[in-house]
């Protein structure tokens, strides 16, 4: 397909007029003013202030600002839908896109809603000037030289966004300088945008009423409603979950109809109670706790008489949908042009096979795509299948990422995201947003390190969904230009060294990376260290703003803090002289010979707060995995009782481990996961349906709980009789004491997502 709206971009962004420079300063003194209405939205006012800071920021002359003058002398004037510009704002088509004109000793920044203003007057200042909003930091994320003479030389164009709404999910948006980093690199949409805020009016945010998971959160909360009416919430194993009781909450039972009238009731209430939103979202919750009930389960007959059963992959989709299609035509007709979003998300990722109400969006969550490659390789097969089944239903969608979902590790996701973005543009798709860290610490994360590696990649995907169709390494040489001057190319040479490394590992990436695994695989498997250091050590030996100096420091810490500690480690498997016996300290006999690995990390690198240690041994036909978890409170340990479904992820305190094999002659990672109470988990790349076969025996004791996995050979895969070849392991411990808490640490901070992280098993 074809984009018009690219097409209209693009050439307008080339066809700029030959023009005199228009001057805002003269040797550091005023040479313009800035002129808004009387009675100008809050957005003009503070892009008024921004300009005016701005500009006296680089030059040192601070422009007076006129609110309803006119007269005559040189003047940049900010303006809402002003007359004489009927062109440029038709073809605006309300979006918040800009235009700037000059004529004489004026220049005009029009847009046809207060937000382009704002839009405008930050790419107005970076197209004339060499100022970035690098990244939020306070003390040194803006980069710009003085300029005493500070004059537009490029003020006669117009420039309009490819994608309508644009945005980033930073936590619950309340860190200011994060939120003021996204406006000024043309967001109109974050995590603060989901509930009015007055002191947000000057950012002029799309508004969305509800957050993100919400239907127990918001519209069927527990405390109102469980104790009376439990079965509006899903039935398992004879039994409705309690939200507060249950992992992750739940979702809500989607057949019953008393529920369906009251959660009609409470949509109403939202709505008349925040009259203001254009769109209200109905999202599901975060999680598959969906319910069984005999109504649940019963096939779904649609509209055409054809048939979906519980069997059908698209089954809980259609009954959400079916469900919500409900609401929405309620919505539409008591509330005519108000909208609905929802997630297409886990199991509503997968389109449904029924129609959906005019008025509902997609908020479309490719939460399972591999994060190295766009959505149309190979590797995404199934999420550009269910993008592309989702374009058969609509193209009201919004492609919603994890793109800044990134560890202290340079994720070059900037080439994928803009790529995404132009596939979906291709569809008629024109919003998004991603979740992103702020660049703040918390006391759970230290947020501010992932900025320190990937601000770059960050600035290009805000400013990137402006416009998808730019092309990336031009953004990123101009990223490390203005931020590091003459050390650009180098920092440039740092990140393609591990661009270069992270793609031919290959493997998975996802939102939940495993940074150190990443430097691990990238860095020094790849044995990239000393070229690495030595571009930085070039970077800083040239000339920069001191505030680039600032931000390559940090840079250069997370690569040395992360790179430090970190080995190549081959863990030799003794071979037993008999069978093994499962003793809970694994401490006598042929346990005494294996060496006792324990070094757990934190997803930051920090010890584990329980130890954990790990012995392996094998006698010729299979591994003894022999695990120690260590717990002071053993007592407290948390899990599900013992029974449950083989293949349903155990929660609270359990044990995961990973080794290589083989499967129809390929390579392939074994899965076995288990708690304390024998509930278990076993895959083939990620797969569930394999059924291992293997044994587990456990004992809890005074200081924790043991266990012993023995895994023939011939379940990995290899004949009967034939040793392993090239075979590796990865081990996680699951610490939890409740059902909401869990701490999650890693052997030799593996990467379970990729096999080139897991140590690999010498057999003796």
């Amino acid at each position: 397909m074809v984009n018009r709206l690219a097409v209209v971009v693009m050439a307008g962004l080339s066809c700029l007029s030959a023009q005199a420079a228009f001057p805002l300063a003269k040797d550091g003194q005023p040479a313009a003013r800035i002129v808004i209405a009387a009675d100008a939205h809050p957005a003009v006012a503070y892009a008024a202030e921004e300009l005016q800071r701005w500009v006296e920021a680089i030059s040192g002359a601070r422009l007076p600002i006129d609110a309803g003058a006119g007269g005559a002398g040189p003047k940049v004037v900010l303006a809402v839908n002003p007359a004489g510009f009927e062109d440029d704002l038709a073809k605006m088509a309300g979006a918040d896109g800009y235009a700037v004109r000059t004529s004489g000793d004026t220049v005009t920044l029009l847009a046809a809603k207060p937000k382009g203003v704002l839009n405008g007057v930050f790419k107005l200042l970076y197209r004339n000037s060499d100022i970035i909003w690098a990244r939020p930091n306070t003390e040194f994320g803006t980069v710009y030289s003085s300029n005493p003479n500070l004059a537009l030389t490029q003020a006669d164009y117009l420039d309009l966004p490819v994608y309508v709404l644009r945005g980033w999910q930073m936590g619950s948006g309340n860190h200011i300088p994060s939120e003021e980093w996204q406006v000024r690199n043309g967001s109109n949409w974050s995590a603060g945008s989901m509930r009015f805020r007055e002191e947000r009016v000057k950012y002029a945010p799309i508004l969305e009423y509800g957050g993100g998971h919400n239907l127990v959160g918001i519209y069927i909360p527990e405390r109102k409603y469980f104790d009376t009416h439990p079965e509006y919430y899903p039935l398992r194993e004879g039994k409705r979950l309690r939200p507060s009781e249950t992992s992750g909450s739940t979702q809500l039972c989607f057949t019953h109809p008393e529920l369906l009238k009251v959660f009609i009731d409470e949509v109403d209430t939202r709505i008349k109670e925040n009259p203001n939103y254009d769109t209200y979202r109905i999202m599901i919750e975060d999680n598959y706790n969906l319910c069984e009930c005999p109504n649940c389960l019963q096939p779904l007959t649609l509209a055409d008489g054809a048939e979906v059963k519980a069997d059908d992959p698209a089954f809980r989709s259609t009954q959400f949908f079916l469900w919500l299609n409900q609401i929405a035509a309620h919505v539409k007709k008591h509330y005519p042009g108000k909208l609905i979003l929802t997630f297409g998300y886990f199991f509503t990722e997968i389109p449904p096979r029924c129609p959906i109400e005019s008025n509902i969006s997609i908020s479309y969550c490719p939460i399972y795509k591999n994060s190295k490659y766009t959505t149309t390789h190979p590797e995404n097969k199934a999420t550009y299948n269910r993008f592309t089944g989702w374009m058969q239903v609509t193209n009201q969608l919004t492609w919603r990422e994890y793109y800044g979902l990134c560890g202290a590790f340079p994720r070059p996701m900037d080439a994928v995201a803009l790529a995404d973005w132009r596939y979906a543009n291709s569809f008629g798709v024109n919003r998004t947003y991603s979740e992103l860290y702020p660049d703040q610490d918390t006391e759970r994360a230290d947020h501010s390190r992932s900025w320190d590696v990937n601000a770059m990649y960050f600035w290009i995907m805000a400013n990137g969904s402006w416009n998808p169709y730019q092309d990336v390494q031009a953004m990123r040489n101009d990223y490390l230009t203005r931020v590091f001057g003459e050390g650009g190319k180098d920092v440039g040479e740092f990140y393609r060294i591990i661009e270069d490394s992270w793609l031919e590992v290959g493997g998975m990436s996802s939102y939940n990376d495993r940074p150190r695994g990443n430097w691990l695989i990238c860095v020094i498997k790849a044995k990239k260290t000393d070229a690495c250091r030595a571009a930085l050590e070039r970077a800083a030996a040239k000339p920069m703003h001191s505030n680039g100096s600032k931000m390559l420091a940090a840079l250069r810490n997370v690569f040395e803090d992360m790179t430090a500690n970190l080995e190549v480690v081959r863990y030799r498997v003794p071979r037993a002289q008999a069978t093994p016996a499962f003793e809970p300290d694994f401490a006598s006999g042929d346990w005494s010979r294996a060496a006792a690995e324990d070094r757990f990390h934190r997803t930051n690198g920090s010890d584990a707060t329980q130890r954990t240690a790990v012995r392996i041994l094998h006698d010729g036909a299979a591994f003894y995995v022999g695990a120690k978890c260590f717990d002071s409170e053993p007592d407290k340990a948390y899990a599900k009782p013992a029974g449950q479904p083989r293949d349903r992820w155990p929660v609270g305190d359990k044990f995961e481990f990973f080794l290589t094999g083989l499967q129809d002659g390929k390579k392939v990672s074994y899965q076995i996961a288990f708690d304390i109470n024998g509930n278990l988990y076993d895959a083939c790349n990620k797969n569930a349906s394999w059924d291992g076969d293997f044994t587990v025996q456990r004992q809890t004791t005074a200081d924790g709980w043991s266990s012993l996995t023995v895994v023939p050979f011939t379940t990995l895969g290899y004949a009967q009789g034939e040793m392993p070849k090239d075979v590796s392991f990865a081990a996680l411990r699951y610490y939890s004491h409740n059902n909401k808490n869990t701490e999650v640490t890693y052997l030799l901070d593996c990467a379970p997502n990729n096999q080139t992280s897991y140590t690999e098993l010498i057999l003796e």
